[in-house]
């Protein structure tokens, strides 16, 4: 895997560096990656251009994202730690706790991001916060089956 840093939309990537794990694609974006879709773009946009499913409220807020990944069995938990058994996801929100982002926490304990229409990345939850995205919101977490 190869490292870099984007310091001016991710100033933290600077001493936590990313580690690109695909090719550039538009098909998707983070919240789909996050929710395990590489197929399509995830956004509750008002126009209907990008797919957001009929049950959930197609508005930009962190009550919708929630109910997205709730969707497929993730609930609010305290915090993004690694514990065996789970996994979780982290939604970030901006300073007026919209959501911009989310990140999938991988067996590792690492998580990986698609940034945009551009690549996915495997990262610290810190080397994401602070940047372009804010900061996490919410983590979601939910049994794995074995």
């Amino acid at each position: 895997m190869r490292q870099i840093c984007i310091p001016k939309q991710f100033p933290n990537s600077k001493a936590e560096p990313f580690f690109v794990t695909s090719p550039k694609t538009p098909l998707y974006n983070c919240i789909a990656w996050a929710f395990g879709d590489n197929t399509r773009w995830y956004w509750p946009d008002p126009r209907h251009i990008y797919f957001w499913p009929e049950d959930v409220p197609r508005e930009i807020s962190i009550k919708s994202f929630i109910a997205l990944f709730g969707l497929i069995g993730y609930e609010i938990c305290n915090n993004g730690d690694f514990e065996k058994g789970f996994a979780k996801v982290a939604i970030f929100v901006d300073t007026n706790n919209k959501p911009t982002h989310a990140a999938r926490q991988l067996s590792s304990g690492f998580w990986t991001s698609k940034l945009g229409q551009y690549i996915d990345v495997q990262h610290s939850i810190s080397s994401i916060e602070g940047g372009d995205y804010g900061n996490v919101g919410v983590y979601m977490k939910k049994a794995q089956k074995p």
